[in-house]
């Protein structure tokens, strides 16, 4: 293999194997082992480092133009004493038990007075382990511990020097910059039509700010490229467990409504609550009017027996690729119908059931452009919250690159593709990438337009994918010869370094 000679990433440079793309480069210990800590849970919420990362419609919220200018744009965050009479609102709605007191609980069994019932307390603790508000989509995502001088391991919580506070244990402020979630649009399905959104007067009083606030989609935000790294990966973690406990709000064994656990890293199947005591504020709110689970004509939960996979946040893994020419000095892009005028990308495609990275990179990119693959070389990795989907970065080198070959007839998801020169990627990579609201919608619109293969036209200043989104990164990476590819290439790649 032939190897760049950057280790670093640097503006422009996007080297195999050692790239970190936008949405990834997290900074945050996710602490996974203390997910179902009440007093870990309920002492973080409350710190006075906690910030909140606050989503609508799975948006951000981010600074708006009344604020300084080197502020615009990027990611805002609220504290605790910001959202707490609005989070302990609904803690008390959803039966909470303590929010009168400093000493609240928001996550926990007790915090709704749920006790066992008659069951084994190995059940018990399965449907209540992290149990929070019922009303809210709300998540722990971690604490950046960047800034101390170790890292928190199972027993042993990471320490802050410059302080005099025992972090040893889970009742103690965490030390570092605790990380939660919260939507503000989230609606229960036990929720009137006629009711709010549960978060609606949080939601109001930022937008009543003019031009402090706003929620950005930052696929459209001419900020973007100016996120620090690991605000970005933030993000992705928040908007991806967001998306996913907003979508899963019954469940796939028995339709019966679900509730958040593990501080929303899991979802429960509201039959679980069989095994605390009935009658709780809590649980009645899953049910119809004076009925028990055991009377509901439900039946028993499949998932209350066995380890289900739709419990847990799923990750769609997707591969994208970068398909070279066989001498190395063409690229094959595509474009499909719905996209705005001029944009093309790299091939992309879901993996299948029981298939590997390198047969969906073959299979997809014969399926698009009828051209077929040889090797497969990995280069990077992206987390893309559009909604949950890990992209899979790669270059292919097809077996030839006869535009004749080319067909669009197979799966009819392409209007147009082509192999294109690297002179003629080098002269657009300047350009402009930025794409409206508008643009985005019709990338997004999810409809079948028919097979135009409209010939193989030449398109006039061909727009590429920004530099927050990998497919960019793939293909500056080759055509500034930064990419790792085979022995054979050896000799362009090194006239390129």
């Amino acid at each position: 293999m032939s190897k760049s000679p950057s280790t670093t990433q640097q503006a422009g440079s996007f080297p195999s194997f050692t790239t970190v793309n936008f949405y990834a480069g997290s900074k945050l210990n996710r602490l996974s082992w203390l997910r179902t800590s009440t007093e870990f849970l309920n002492t973080t919420i409350a710190s006075p480092s906690t910030r909140f990362v606050l989503l609508k419609n799975n948006n951000p919220l981010c600074h708006g133009d009344a604020a300084p200018e080197e502020q615009r744009g990027l990611l805002a965050t609220l504290s605790w004493d910001e959202v707490k009479p609005y989070i302990l609102e609904n803690v008390k709605a959803s039966g909470g038990v303590a929010t009168e007191s400093d000493d609240v609980l928001v996550f926990g069994p007790q915090a709704y007075a749920l006790q066992k019932g008659e069951g084994e307390e190995k059940d018990f603790t399965r449907a209540t382990d992290g149990v929070g508000p019922s009303r809210l989509a709300l998540v722990f995502l971690g604490i950046d511990e960047s800034q101390l001088s170790n890292t928190s391991l199972p027993g042993q919580m990471a320490k802050d020097a410059s302080k005099d506070s025992d972090a040893a244990n889970d009742k103690a402020p965490p030390a570092g910059v605790p990380y939660f979630a919260l939507s503000l649009s989230y609606r229960p399905p036990f929720l009137g039509a006629d009711e709010p959104a549960p978060m609606h007067a949080l939601c109001e009083k930022l937008e009543a700010q003019e031009q402090k606030y706003d929620f950005i989609d930052l696929r459209a935000s001419s900020q973007a490229a100016r996120w620090p790294q690991e605000d970005a990966a933030i993000v992705a973690q928040a908007k991806s467990l967001i998306d996913w406990n907003e979508r899963h709000r019954f469940c796939p064994g028995c339709s019966r409504q679900q509730y958040s656990l593990w501080a929303g890293y899991k979802r429960g199947c509201s039959s679980s609550l069989a095994n605390a005591q009935p009658g709780t504020a809590f649980s009645r709110a899953f049910l119809p009017s004076s009925t028990t689970f055991a009377e509901d004509d439900k039946g028993v939960c499949p998932s209350t027996k066995v380890l289900s996979n739709f419990h847990y946040p799923r990750t769609d893994p997707v591969i994208i690729m970068a398909i070279i020419s066989p001498d190395g000095e063409k690229v094959l892009l595509g474009r499909q119908k719905k996209w705005p005028a001029g944009f093309y990308s790299c091939l992309a495609g879901f993996c299948e059931p029981g298939e590997s990275f390198e047969e969906a990179v073959r299979r997809e990119v014969l399926e698009e452009s009828g051209i077929r693959v040889d090797q497969v070389i990995y280069h990077s990795s992206q987390p893309w919250p559009y909604p949950t989907n890990l992209m899979a970065g790669f270059f292919g080198i097809a077996k030839s690159d006869d535009e004749t070959h080319i067909r669009l007839d197979l799966d009819n998801e392409l209007e147009h593709a082509r192999f294109y020169t690297r002179q003629e990627i080098l002269d657009v990579l300047g350009g402009d990438t930025q794409f409206t609201r508008a643009e985005l919608e019709k990338i997004e619109q999810q409809h079948d337009d028919g097979n135009e293969t409209g010939g193989r036209r030449m398109e006039v200043g061909i727009r590429l994918p920004p530099k927050t989104a990998i497919a960019r990164v793939l293909v500056e990476a080759w055509a500034r010869g930064h990419a790792v590819l085979p022995n054979h290439m050896d000799t362009f790649q090194k006239t390129r370094m």
